[in-house]
């Protein structure tokens, strides 16, 4: 309940729709608004957590959760859908 009612006073920049939008294009996430989603799941888990503001480590913890069962299928790639949003991740957002 107190994650609910924080919602509305958590700070999210632009900054951090620009990153999620990104992400999901170097993905090329399957379907519409992923990147939506992905804004959308990383509040809650800052709010959550109890944070003010929603940070780049909340969109870390959050995005292979969200994007994994939306990534394209690549038959030849037997890597882990969780490793492909970490390596994304890495390159976008840095260490």
């Amino acid at each position: 309940l107190k994650a609910r009612s924080a919602l509305e006073r958590l700070e999210v920049g632009d900054d951090m729709l620009h990153q999620c939008a990104a992400l999901c294009q170097k993905l090329g996430t399957d379907g519409l608004r992923a990147e939506l989603t992905l804004l959308r799941t990383t509040r809650a888990i800052a709010a959550l957590r109890g944070a003010k503001k929603v940070s780049l480590a909340h969109l870390r913890e959050i995005a292979p959760m969200v994007l994994r069962h939306r990534l394209r299928r690549n038959p030849l790639d037997d890597t882990d859908s969780g490793e492909r949003v970490q390596r994304c991740l890495q390159e976008i957002l840095g260490a």
